[in-house]
Order: structure tokens, then C-alpha cells, then sequence
């Protein structure tokens, strides 16, 4: 049934389509995450984008366990799956659950919360069209099934749900709950092979890391006029994207250098950049 309903799927399958999907499905990419982290961390508030961040490592850590024990074959490897003919859309690994779709329950659950504390309607009905579209764009690409982007979805809510709902319970205390979360890294990357596992893995001991240094030693301070936070988001990202692609020049192409990348965006997302912002920016006091 679940391969029936990716071909029937896919009989409506046309140029237009293959762009809308294609571009929908991006949402749930490393890029979109990165975006939505540091916007959070470096202009709303920290704690609300540590939540953020944390849901999504238990979501990475979910994902890549299940697929280490599942090792479902993508629905692309059976015959009669069409996949169309654009950059990238061909992805590794297994099938289940979808990782895109569990990025996409995190980012519709991280918009619903905030829908729930500002009452800005814009935030629900992205919410509804992220936790729709992005699955069906990972069936139509022919990357996953519909039993792969059902699963994700609800445990990408169920890991924002968790992250959020704990948020409250560490208080003051939430740089070091994340340091102690960082034990479980190591074994989870000796017996799970998944890449994305050992990228979450080393953008999250990065931003703990960073985290932990930033609240007790920077003080920076979110608020600020539009046009600083403008420059903030536009300079912050452009050096993790740097770092990101740069490295990729100068590193081989192994999983340990994919770890210390992260780790080194991390780093730069919750302690570097707001290091710079504070000293060289105007308008930023220490935070209290």
C-alpha cells in the first residue's frame, strides 16, 4: 500500500509540481534550521531558541536510531518511483522515518508555541502549511513513503512538544542540562552510522558549549533597533556559511570532519557571533 500510494502520488507529477515540491522540501534542510536557529538565538530570545535547538537534537537522535534499526530502502530504489530530474533531490540513508518530516513537526511545533505566545495568526497557518507540505513533498520526490513522513511528522511534534514542555523545568539551569545531554553523543555515534546523527552531534556540542560560555561570560543582549538586528542576522550567517561550505573545501570528506564543521558553526551561532555583536555593534547592553 505504501508504495501504491507514492506511484499514485506521483501521477500528478509535472513541471510545476517538481519546482513546488522541490522548493517546499527545503524547508526541512540543515540551511532552513540554521536560519530559524540564529534568527531566534541572536534577535528574540535565547532560552526560546535553546528549546528550539535541543528539540531538534532529540529529534536527530530519534530519527537516526530508528533508521539504524529499520533500514528501510527508499521508495526511489523500487521500480515505477519517479524521481524528477533536479539538483540534490536524490538523498542517502534509509527511508524510516523521514528526516525532513520530523524538521518539519519541530518548525511547525516551535510556530505553534509561538503562535500560543504572541497570538500572531501568520505563525499558526505556516505552521499548518510546513506540517502538510513538506511531507508530501518528500512522497512526490519519491525520497520516502507514507508510513516514512506520518512517523517524522509526529515524532518531529512529539521532540518539540518534549523540548518545550522541559524548558520550563530547568529554569535557570538549561546551559547545564544541555552539557549533561552531550554524554549520550559519543555512544549514539559509535553504534549509529547515520551522517546526520554525527552533524546534529556536532552542531549541538558546539552550541551547548557556546551557550553555556555565553550566558555566563558574554551577557548579550537580544534587543536592538531593526537595522542592527538586520546586520546581526545577515553578517552571523553569512560566516556559518562560510564555515560551512568553506571547510568543506579544506577538510576530506569524512564524518569526522563533518562533526568538527558543525561543531565550529556551533560555536560561532551561540558564542562568537554574539561575542561580536556585543563589542563591536552599537545599541547592546549586558543582559540581565
Amino acid at each position: 500500500m505504501d508504495l501504491e500510494f507514492v506511484k499514485a502520488f506521483q501521477q500528478l507529477s509535472n513541471p510545476l509540481f517538481d519546482w513546488f515540491f522541490y522548493i517546499v522540501t527545503q524547508i526541512g534542510d540543515q540551511y532552513v534550521f540554521i536560519v530559524i536557529a540564529a534568527i531566534l538565538y541572536w534577535t528574540i530570545n535565547k532560552k526560546y531558541a535553546h528549546a528550539f535547538v535541543l528539540a531538534f537534537l532529540i529529534s536527530a537522535i530519534l530519527n537516526a536510531s530508528l533508521k539504524e534499526i529499520f533500514q528501510r530502502p527508499r521508495p526511489f530504489t523500487q521500480e515505477g518511483v519517479r524521481v524528477p530530474d533536479l539538483p540534490g533531490v536524490e538523498t542517502a540513508g534509509y527511508s524510516f522515518p523521514s528526516g525532513h518530516s520530523q524538521a518539519a513537526g519541530v518548525i511547525g511545533y516551535t510556530m505553534l508555541e509561538g503562535k500560543r505566545r504572541t497570538n500572531l495568526s501568520w505563525l499558526m497557518y505556516s505552521a499548518i502549511f510546513i506540517l502538510i507540505f513538506v511531507p508530501l513533498s518528500r512522497i512526490y520526490l519519491g525520497q520516502h513513503y507514507l508510513s516514512d513522513v506520518i512517523v517524522g511528522t509526529f515524532l518531529g511534534l512529539l521532540s518539540g512538544y518534549a523540548a518545550f514542555k522541559l524548558s520550563p523545568l530547568m529554569k535557570d539551569k538549561e546551559h547545564l542540562v544541555t552539557l549533561y545531554l552531550l554524554a549520550i553523543i559519543p555512544p549514539l555515534l559509535f553504534f549509529v552510522t547515520d551522517r546526520n546523527l554525527v552533524i546534529a552531534g556536532g552542531g549541538m556540542t558546539g552550541f551547548a558549549i557556546g551557550y553555556a560560555v555565553e550566558k555566563l561570560k558574554v551577557g548579550f543582549e537580544v534587543r536592538a533597533p531593526l537595522w542592527v538586528q538586520i546586520v546581526k542576522v545577515v553578517t552571523g550567517l553569512v560566516v556559518a556559511i562560510l564555515i560551512k561550505e568553506g571547510l568543506k573545501v579544506v577538510f576530506p570528506d569524512t564524518s569526522l570532519f563533518d562533526f568538527f564543521r558543525y561543531f565550529l558553526i556551533g560555536i560561532w551561532a551561540a558564542l562568537g557571533a554574539p561575542w561580536v555583536f556585543k563589542h563591536v555593534l552599537p545599541y547592546h547592553q549586558k543582559a540581565v
